[in-house]
């Protein structure tokens, strides 16, 4: 009977191997021919239906010869085949556990860890592929986060890395499409989205999406095809609203006179008279371009859109208030009248409404309307600034709004109410930017616009002086 040489033994299935007279008789002259007896063993190991790097766990039970010398010659080899068959199985036992890792942080919503664990990955697998889809969801979600931070530069990193992971996931194109869509920049996210619907051309919200890019933009025409053809293809109610929105705006539109000066693109229904304002007024629109951003030492690098109507038309086309001297809603819309030349009223809302748009990029309409308003109120008495007497009557009479009512909006109130509310909301603004400066105001706009609490963003930015929302009320009262 042939004498074993060495027993082997898995977790699932244990086997003895046997070597052969030939092997015996070389190993008791060498120590190469045990190579031999160890191929004999790489060679038996598919026999048992497993590869050495599913093998997760084994001994071998030594029956070495008695010669000291051969014996210790045997131990290097056999120690480097143990090696060799082991570390596939615990390289692979790591690699799945890694995986698992970024699995659950992705779920968590930890976005940064699991990119650093998947570029990881992505080094020892013998297939990057098979972690590539896990980089785009992991970019994809970084990328939204950064988004809702307001972070746009960095968020758009995050989705073009994603796309070099799965250039056909459509969420990553639209997602970059968003960081230019909220700095104001139409034609870019409307070139992405177009690129977009190349991949899916039957997805409705591609079509909505690039409709709204359109419409920021004053392409008329084109929002009314892409809003279409959403509709077309299962739009819900809100592309509904934006296509009949549109199309009554678009019917005034045409007949438009159209002048574009620096910033500002305007359109008006011509005349005479208005067509003789139209350069002073973007002249005007420029001013306020320079001198509120150095304000808040912010220059948008937008066009911002700007619309002259008669009464009528403007409270068709806005549905605003009576009391609404004009509107900004993404483009700055003001019924001119029989206004005739640029007076002090004018100025004072133009550079009104601009500020309306410098606090829109900074704030992503995320700012209380008091904070709004007040800096609007700001901008425009810088140009014009009448009486206070609606605030002085509410003092008087301990009859101040409440500011949990000025938190939100007030196109409900009343004329008075609506006076009243933007004198309070800009002699607390006042006091906020007389008092601590321009510099904190715009780190205000800036905390709020990465969706910081209002009350806890004045709180952090106002630290520095031991101040918070109710001290900074309990000293603005006390100043009245």
């Amino acid at each position: 009977m042939v004498k074993p040489w060495f027993s082997l033994t898995w977790s699932a299935w244990p086997a003895t191997v046997y070597y052969t007279p030939k092997c015996r008789k070389s190993c008791s002259r060498d120590v190469v021919p045990m190579m031999i007896c160890l191929a004999e063993l790489m060679r038996f190991l598919p026999e048992t239906g497993q590869s050495p790097s599913e093998v997760s766990r084994w001994t071998i039970i030594q029956s070495f010869p008695r010669d000291r010398i051969l014996r210790r010659r045997l131990y290097v080899p056999l120690i480097l085949v143990l090696v060799i068959l082991v570390m596939p199985s615990i390289s692979c036992a790591s690699t799945n556990q890694q995986a698992q890792e970024a699995i659950s942080l992705l779920n968590q919503k930890e976005y940064v860890q699991a990119l650093e664990l998947l570029h990881d990955l992505e080094t020892r697998v013998l297939n990057p592929d098979q972690v590539s889809h896990l980089l785009a969801v992991a970019y994809l979600g970084r990328g939204y986060q950064l988004l809702s931070a307001s972070d746009f530069s960095a968020a758009r990193e995050a989705f073009i890395e994603g796309r070099l992971y799965s250039e056909d996931d459509i969420r990553l194109w639209q997602g970059e499409a968003m960081t230019w869509f909220k700095q104001g920049q139409y034609a870019e996210a409307a070139s992405l989205l177009d690129q977009a619907i190349g991949i899916a051309p039957q997805n409705a919200d591609l079509y909505y999406l690039l409709g709204r890019a359109y419409y920021a933009d004053s392409r008329m025409a084109e929002a009314l095809d892409a809003l279409t053809k959403s509709r077309e293809l299962g739009g819900d109610t809100a592309v509904t609203n934006l296509l009949e929105k549109v199309q009554r705006e678009w019917l005034l539109e045409q007949e438009m006179g159209q002048e574009v000066r620096g910033h500002f693109q305007l359109s008006y229904v011509d005349g005479e008279h208005v067509s003789g304002l139209a350069s002073v007024i973007l002249e005007t629109l420029e001013d306020a371009y320079t001198e509120l951003g150095s304000a808040l030492n912010y220059y948008p690098d937008v066009r911002v859109p700007v619309l002259l109507y008669t009464r009528r038309d403007f409270s068709s086309v806005t549905s605003s208030p009576d009391w609404a001297g004009a509107v900004y809603d993404g483009k700055i819309r003001l019924p001119l009248g029989g206004m005739q030349q640029m007076t002090g009223p004018l100025a004072a809302l133009l550079y009104h409404e601009y500020s309306h748009v410098l606090v829109r990029f900074l704030a992503n309409r995320h700012t209380p309307v008091w904070l709004n308003e007040g800096l609007a109120e700001l901008a425009g008495r810088r140009m014009y600034s009448p009486p206070l007497a609606h605030l002085h009557e509410a003092i008087e009479a301990d009859q101040l709004i409440s500011w949990d009512d000025l938190t939100g909006s007030i196109a409900g109130f009343s004329n008075s109410k609506a006076r009243l509310a933007y004198e309070q909301s800009y002699s607390m603004v006042y006091f906020m930017v007389d008092s601590f400066g321009w510099h904190k105001m715009t780190e205000l706009l800036e905390r709020i616009g990465k969706r910081q609490a209002w009350q806890s963003a004045i709180a952090a930015v106002y630290r520095d002086y031991g101040l918070d929302w109710p001290a900074i009320l309990t000293e603005w009262q006390a100043g009245l």
